[in-house]
């Protein structure tokens, strides 16, 4: 299995300029280690998120070149499994958050994992789910640090970019140059507290390159919906970026006007927050495939090849 660790490369922003540390060509099937979001700061319930280098947070690791890729394609990511560490941690800090003003003091709970479970306390155990909270690549000028979300995918801090599901991103550099980093084995809508359960872990990708699609924005797509993510400075901004994709998408896809598509949009498709925690906030409207079976320019997906590590790495150069 092609693997790509930490140790081979990891970025704090993602920027035009990126140099890739491993590629893999289009149908290639790949690993990616991540660590958590605090880079392996936060070991006890002594360690706190206001006592952490923030230099050393949120690392993606990467970029990883997809060859082929140019600017105006799109990556399709296919999620195929995400395995995580025997324990996590989540954390609280005055000032972050949805509640922010109201956390009296720092607090860190170290969460044990086993059989699918993350224990809470001696009577609550979760169910995890595992997802990717930072996945992205090259922008196409500006550079945003791995805090961020934006139109490059970033810190989305989306609980649906997980295994079995495929995230769309737009390319805007040569090659794309992915990273990816910030798992999480459970969190749910907003993350409001700042952080999901924090965790290292290893991310299995399938890669292809779709010319013509047009995204502008990172889309997800899972079995039942497709999901428009947009991320703003505040969640309005993002709600209404969000909903303006999905109701485009509704009108190609089948073909009609953008005001029958708007209305339909109000009474068929979920506006959600994914996260209002980051510098930038994340909203996500969700468009079921009753209605948008398939995604308007989207060919049919063309058969998997099979090769090496060191094929792609020769086309590279």
């Amino acid at each position: 299995m092609n693997r790509v660790r930490v140790s081979d490369g990891q970025i704090f922003a993602f920027a035009p300029n990126l140099q890739p540390v491993a590629a893999f060509g289009p149908g290639e099937t790949f690993e990616v280690e991540c660590q958590d979001s605090c880079g392996g700061q936060i070991r006890t319930e002594a360690d706190l998120l206001s006592k952490v280098d923030l230099d050393h947070v949120n690392g993606a690791t990467g970029p990883i070149e997809i060859v082929g890729a140019r600017p105006g394609d799109t990556l399709r990511l296919d999620v195929l499994d995400i395995a995580v560490g025997r324990e996590g941690y989540v954390g609280i800090e005055p000032e972050l958050g949805v509640l922010g003003d109201r956390v009296p003091r720092a607090k860190t709970r170290i969460l044990p994992l086993r059989d699918g479970f993350a224990r809470f306390s001696k009577d609550l155990r979760l169910p995890i789910a595992p997802h990717i909270g930072t996945i992205g690549v090259a922008t196409a000028g500006q550079t945003f640090s791995t805090f961020y979300p934006g139109e490059h995918g970033g810190n989305l801090d989306t609980r649906e970019i997980r295994a079995g599901s495929t995230l769309y991103l737009p390319v805007f550099q040569l090659g794309a140059l992915l990273a990816v980093g910030d798992l999480h084995a459970l969190m749910a809508d907003g993350e409001v507290c700042v952080t999901g359960i924090e965790i290292g872990g290893t991310v299995r990708l399938r890669a292809d390159v779709v010319p013509e699609l047009g995204l502008q924005r990172p889309l997800v797509e899972t079995r039942e919906a497709w999901i428009a993510l947009a991320s703003a400075p505040d969640l309005d901004a993002a709600a209404r970026t969000a909903t303006a994709d999905a109701v485009d998408l509704l009108a190609r896809g089948r073909g009609m006007d953008w005001e029958d598509a708007y209305m339909l949009a109000s009474l068929v498709c979920d506006l959600r927050i994914s996260q209002d925690v980051d510098p930038y906030r994340t909203c996500k409207m969700v468009v079921p495939k009753r209605y948008l079976p398939r995604l308007p320019g989207l060919p049919e997906r063309r058969p998997v090849r099979r090769r090496g590590r060191t094929t792609a790495r020769k086309q590279r150069r």
